[in-house]
């Protein structure tokens, strides 16, 4: 009743594997891309392993797991996926956000933006942005960007769409949480889903444009010359076409970031 297979083996996997699963596999399904996973044994299955070895494990979305779980995806089937992970094949894991038409609210390391089109903006391009829908009834329309500390793409959103790169060191989607290690104990980003109206960006640390940004729970700062930090906090924009704009280099007097 623990769940534990008839060897006594424990669902807990260990971190390490866990990982090294992961970055093998290009962080998402490797039947069908999708970036929200599950871990699954496959030789043997979970219930006559005696060990969690990771050379029989591999990711699975929920949509395959269960194909696997009801008989009508083989473990011949994922053994071939997994030596070719289709997250390899096209360099990323994505998958759609659940966004809806109704204004968005999106928590930004201690900030809160609520119907902005443009959150933050460094050097007249938006780390994030909120465009109306296409059609009636359609979702609103989240796009943008982040980085690690050296300003290396790690994750991006296109209309909904969120993307990591396969050559990322580690993304780990935990429940309704992607977290992005740019190296060993270095997490660039922890952004948590709040569908069907938001995400809050529960930590971040990154360089965008030249430009330094962190986040926790509490507060949101920006170096603008690599040294002095400015913090910001207990801040709330609402209703508005851009919520904080930051320029480091001479921009136009027409530049797009203030046209309405």
């Amino acid at each position: 009743m623990d769940g534990r297979n008839k060897h006594g083996l424990s669902r807990y996997i260990p971190e390490v594997v866990k990982r090294e699963v992961r970055q093998r596999c290009g962080f998402g399904c490797v039947n069908c891309g999708f970036g929200f996973y599950d871990y699954e044994h496959f030789d043997p299955d979970f219930s006559d392993a005696k060990e969690h070895n990771p050379n029989g494990m591999t990711l699975l979305c929920s949509q395959c797991n269960q194909k696997r779980a009801r008989g009508r995806l083989s473990a011949e089937a994922v053994a071939k996926a997994n030596r070719n992970p289709k997250c390899l094949q096209q360099g990323f894991a994505s998958e759609m956000f659940d966004i809806q038409r109704e204004p968005l609210e999106i928590a930004f390391g201690g900030l809160v933006f609520y119907n902005c089109q443009k959150l933050i903006v460094v050097n007249g391009t938006p780390v994030l942005s909120v465009q109306p829908p296409s059609e009636p009834e359609a979702p609103m329309l989240l796009s943008g960007v982040f980085c690690d500390s050296q300003g290396r793409e790690t994750l991006t959103i296109n209309n909904n769409e969120w993307s990591v790169l396969s050559g990322t060191w580690d993304v780990e989607c935990v429940g309704p949480k992607i977290i992005i290690r740019s190296e060993p104990r270095k997490i660039s980003l922890v952004l948590r889903m709040t569908p069907p109206t938001g995400i809050v960006i529960e930590m971040l640390d990154m360089v965008f444009e030249g430009v330094g940004l962190r986040g926790d729970a509490d507060s949101f700062m920006i170096c603008m010359d690599g040294k002095k930090w400015q913090k910001w906090f207990g801040c709330s924009m609402r209703d508005c076409f851009t919520g904080i704009s930051i320029q480091t280099r001479p921009s136009a007097a027409n530049d797009a970031v203030y046209e309405v």
